[in-house]
């Protein structure tokens, strides 16, 4: 089954937990600028992500429930890699479709091809909290046509756009997707009122995306945000329509960003508790469920644990 008929009849799909948290705090690795690409070109890092990543498959695995996993590219775009040191002229592509091939391989030593489903993952130019210097769209569509290009010509089964703080690099990056045959999922930043970074709801950012290409995005997420927060700004305020936005990957703490980036540990509720919260919102529709920043093998595997057995 494709990822676009897993999404239509699934009940409930998971995403992976936090990857760059993991390798900070339980393996003692250095990821500056959440660059984990890196880590696939390391010995250390790349036992370390084989080990989370197989630990998040694991638990599709064991409850039978379908996952998008995400490519560790998130910031495997042209100046993301300049800055890591990765100057070569296909070094894009080298890079990219060597994280493709990482998971690829996993998912078939596992014997999960059509459980797990491998996302493109494609990362904001500047920040993906703030929209200060965020390119515009016509920028934005120059700048990330590379990297979608060689993600879509890798084998992914969906491209995916997380922790987006700019309406307008999101329509630059959307053209960009809609130029491939692959679907593709959005997933900005919100706060508890429903607004991204740059001032704009996530109503209004979805109206203007969807309107600005031929082929709009198969849906949107909302990415890095907790669970109270997007229960909030999904009830309180002006939401787009139920079918536009499907799920999160949520943080297991409310702090903001900027707060949880000054710790030396990762912090967030307890699995259960985390679990608990996001059920909740698989019970009001949202279908997509995993986690981000301060999430682990724990968190996920409770979550599951919910879903299969009806206790939400």
């Amino acid at each position: 089954m494709d990822f676009l008929e897993r999404v239509k009849t699934a009940p409930a799909i998971l995403t992976e937990g936090a990857i760059v948290t993991r390798l900070v705090y339980e393996f003692g690795l250095s990821v500056p600028d959440s660059a984990s690409f890196v880590q696939l070109f390391q010995d250390d890092g790349r036992r370390a992500l084989t080990a989370v990543y197989k630990s998040y498959m694991a638990i599709a695995a064991q409850y039978d429930i379908p996952m998008q996993v995400g490519t560790a590219t998130w910031r495997a775009h042209p100046g993301g890699l300049v800055k890591q040191g990765f100057v070569a002229p296909n070094d894009l592509k080298t890079v990219n479709e060597e994280a493709v091939v990482f998971l690829q391989d996993l998912r078939r030593s596992l014997r999960l091809e059509g459980t797990v489903y491998v996302a493109g993952v494609i990362g904001p130019r500047i920040d993906g909290y703030d929209a200060a210097g965020a390119p515009d769209a016509d920028d934005a569509y120059a700048y990330h046509a590379a990297q979608t290009e060689v993600l879509a010509g890798s084998g992914v089964d969906v491209l995916y756009a997380p922790t987006f703080a700019s309406t307008e690099e999101l329509v630059g990056l959307s053209r960009a997707c809609a130029a491939t045959t692959l679907p593709y999922v959005l997933a900005p930043v919100i706060n508890a009122d429903g607004y991204l970074p740059d001032g704009v709801s996530l109503a209004d950012a979805v109206t203007r995306i969807d309107a600005s290409v031929a082929r709009p995005p198969l849906h949107y997420q909302v990415g890095c945000v907790h669970p109270g927060h997007y229960l909030d700004a999904s009830t309180h305020t002006t939401w787009p329509d139920s079918s536009r936005v499907l799920g999160l990957q949520a943080n297991a703490s409310a702090l903001p960003p900027e707060e949880l980036e000054k710790l030396s540990h990762a912090a967030g509720d307890d699995p259960e508790v985390f679990a608990q919260h996001m059920t909740i919102l698989h019970r009001r529709g949202a279908k997509i469920l995993g986690g981000c920043c301060g999430t682990s093998e724990a968190h996920i595997r409770a979550l599951a644990r919910r879903l299969a057995a009806g206790t939400e």
